[in-house]
């Protein structure tokens, strides 16, 4: 079996794959569980996406705007 669906390894889902992965989450979890597990997920996105904005602006922050000692464009007009 050498054949692999390139969209599983990056390439951009199809309607026809989204609902494959819906069906098989569908069984696997049950209709009882799907509400809280999607609550789950959207919880841990956005504390995800807290964090990752969080390290975004630390780092911003604690780098100031560095200016050499020599600016290369003072040498050229000397």
């Amino acid at each position: 079996m050498d054949w692999i669906p390139l969209s599983i390894l990056g390439g951009s889902f199809s309607s026809g794959e989204v609902l494959l992965i819906f069906v098989v989450v569908l069984l696997l979890f049950g209709t009882k569980n799907l509400p809280s597990i999607a609550r789950s997920l959207g919880k841990a996105l956005e504390s995800f996406r807290r964090a990752a904005r969080d390290v975004s602006n630390e780092i911003v922050r604690a780098e100031p705007p560095r200016k050499d000692a020599e600016d290369p464009a003072d040498d050229a007009h000397k």
